[in-house]
């Protein structure tokens, strides 16, 4: 017999409290997880060892499945031989679409394997992502307590799932940039550069039985042209290498990456550092790092300064980047329209990284006055 079980305040004097603490426990265990197999496998583990179920199963449909379609296993935990998947899998298959329909939990006695079978929809409003379902054995039936944190599993595991994914999605969109920011600069940059080499050596070829003296002097312009591609190689193989931010700290990779991108050409540039430096998570270091050195790229290729400042700043519970210039400026309505379409790939990186991170992000410039990029981050793990 199948019953369906609105979810309502149940719970009462330290019961509600053990809810509660077990609910935050498997919040920061979810929450900890960056992927989404990470996710899934969290909070199945979190389903099992909290409502004591013999096994536990998430399953989400398929993103190109036809609306209706079978929701496609994720995540199982529990031993192979104590309810077979031949046999859950099919009694899944029929009750997914109930529990999905009821809204809510569904409770079932299933009497061919003795056993109790706990199905919930994983929903966000009205998108459903899947199912999450406990098997229990007919001596263990699941408590009022248990279905009720079934049922804010469910709901926390949608949030975390979709939020797993979006952060996966974004990464694979700055990677996209990433490749493509390179692919640019190696073009614009190297493969013109040797393009002016090969026509220079040709015509230095040509140039050697009548006038030696010429076609020295035309060498040697070549070598100081290729010595310049190898420059900016260097620059664009180290760009590939954040193992400077691992071997020096965030403040000793940024003036390493200064004294590299201003070698033999561009404006001068500086760090300075205010307030006292903080442990900062991994990914904070590395966004703020990635951001400074794209925000100097561009200062030294495309702004024509004279100078420019980094100041990183430690605020406690935040921390702060700026990169500010004396060049020519733009209009930053205008940039973000063309990244949007684009163009201004290093904005559009710069903007990514910094939203990725929930961090905020301030572009000020005007034409001829000059540009000043902000950045601000939390200092802690979210």
């Amino acid at each position: 017999m199948r019953k369906a079980l609105a979810v309502r305040h149940i719970i009462g004097g330290s019961g509600r409290t053990d809810l509660i603490a077990l609910l935050n426990e498997v919040a920061t265990a979810v929450g900890s997880k960056r992927h989404v197999d990470e996710v899934l496998d969290a909070v199945v583990g979190s389903a099992k060892r909290v409502t004591d179920t013999s096994k536990a199963i998430l399953c989400l449909f398929d993103e190109w499945a036809s609306p209706g379609g079978e929701p496609v296993v994720a995540a199982v935990r529990g031993r192979r031989d104590e309810f077979p998947e031949s046999w859950w899998s099919a009694e899944l298959e029929r009750l997914a679409p109930l529990a999905i329909e009821a809204g809510q939990p569904i409770v079932e006695m299933l009497p061919s394997h003795d056993a109790w079978f706990l199905t919930a929809p994983v929903r966000i409003g009205p998108d459903v992502l899947g199912v999450i379902a406990a098997i229990n054995s007919k001596q263990a039936r699941f408590t009022e307590e248990q279905i009720a944190f079934f049922a804010t599993l469910a709901t926390f595991a949608a949030t975390a799932i979709e939020s797993a994914r979006l952060a996966e999605e974004t990464q694979f969109v700055l990677l996209a940039s990433e490749r493509e920011r390179i692919a640019r600069e190696i073009h614009d940059g190297v493969s013109q550069s040797l393009f002016g080499v090969s026509i220079g050596l040709e015509v230095a070829r040509r140039q050697v039985g009548r006038d030696p003296a010429g076609a020295a002097v035309r060498l040697e312009e070549m070598q100081e042209q290729v010595a310049g591609c190898l420059a900016e190689l260097r620059r664009v193989v180290y760009d590939l290498r954040p193992l400077k931010l691992q071997e020096l700290g965030l403040v000793g990779a940024i003036e390493y990456w200064l004294s590299e991108v201003t070698v033999g050409r561009g404006p001068s540039g500086r760090l300075e550092v205010e307030g006292e430096a903080l442990p900062l998570p991994a990914r904070t270091e590395a966004c703020l790092y990635r951001v400074a050195k794209e925000a100097v790229a561009n200062v030294v290729k495309h702004s024509e300064a004279q100078s420019f400042v980094v100041r990183l700043s430690y605020l406690g519970d935040s921390v702060r980047l700026e990169v500010t210039d004396d060049g020519h400026g733009f209009r930053p309505e205008e940039a973000l329209e063309r990244a949007e379409g684009g163009d201004s790939l290093g904005l559009k990186s710069i903007r990514d990284r910094v939203e990725a991170e929930r961090g905020r992000i301030d572009i000020r410039s005007v034409p001829g006055e000059g540009t000043a990029i902000t950045v601000v981050l939390e200092a802690a793990e979210a």
